[in-house]
């Protein structure tokens, strides 16, 4: 973490199914935005299946192991020091589509797939990284190295807890046409319906006004 950083700009590193996430950050390429807004860590990774129903090596917006690496800097994961390789980006989308799996399932009132199931339990098992304060208490160190494995542990174990919680009926895919992000609504009226309020939900919002207003012009 930069040196001087406050801390309430600290991210959450293990984002638990009681937990909040509702940063957003530019991925590096300049191409869109990553979404840290889908109120758990693991929903937040698999909103990055932009192009979904296609196959590999169609990876979305972690097409790349500098796109990977961006979004892990969005919730403060950390980046293995030797850098990210294509094996990585092949085993973060195997994890990544067995959560997308399995919270679809819970949608639809359906079992999810054992493979999901065993694939995300596979990446839990793994140790997760270890942070500490350092002295004054405003900045954070790794323990140790981690690898992608133990990074991806945290979100399959955030995936675990998020999909075992007794809201689950909070669990929703996005009500914009066109749109099918997952969100766990952690509003107060348990009535949100869009992914996003300041993109979906603004979207949803500009184009009622404008059937509103040319159905006025047509009368």
């Amino acid at each position: 973490m930069p040196p001087g950083r406050e801390p309430r700009d600290v991210p959450t590193v293990v984002q638990m199914a009681g937990g909040r996430t509702s940063r957003h950050g530019k991925d590096q390429g300049g191409s869109g935005e990553f979404q840290f807004g889908t109120g758990s860590l693991c929903l937040d990774f698999i909103a990055t299946i932009e192009l979904r129903g296609r196959p590999h090596p169609e990876l979305g917006l972690l097409a790349t192991t500098e796109r990977l690496g961006d979004w892990l800097n969005g919730p403060g994961l950390p980046v293995p020091a030797g850098g990210l390789t294509e094996e990585d980006l092949v085993a973060a989308d195997k994890l990544r589509t067995a959560i997308d799996g399995v919270a679809r399932a819970i949608i639809a009132g359906r079992l999810a797939e054992p493979a999901d199931v065993r694939r995300i339990n596979s990446f839990a098992q793994h140790p997760t990284p270890v942070f500490l304060l350092r002295a004054g208490g405003r900045e954070q160190t790794l323990v140790e190295e981690a690898d992608l494995g133990s990074v991806l542990s945290v979100i399959a174990r955030d995936a675990v807890h998020l999909l075992t919680s007794p809201d689950t009926s909070r669990l929703r895919e996005c009500a914009r046409e066109g749109c099918s992000t997952l969100f766990f609504d952690r509003s107060p009226s348990g009535r949100r319906r869009w992914c996003s309020m300041k993109g979906c939900g603004e979207m949803v919002a500009s184009a009622s006004y404008r059937r509103r207003h040319m159905a006025k012009v047509s009368q």
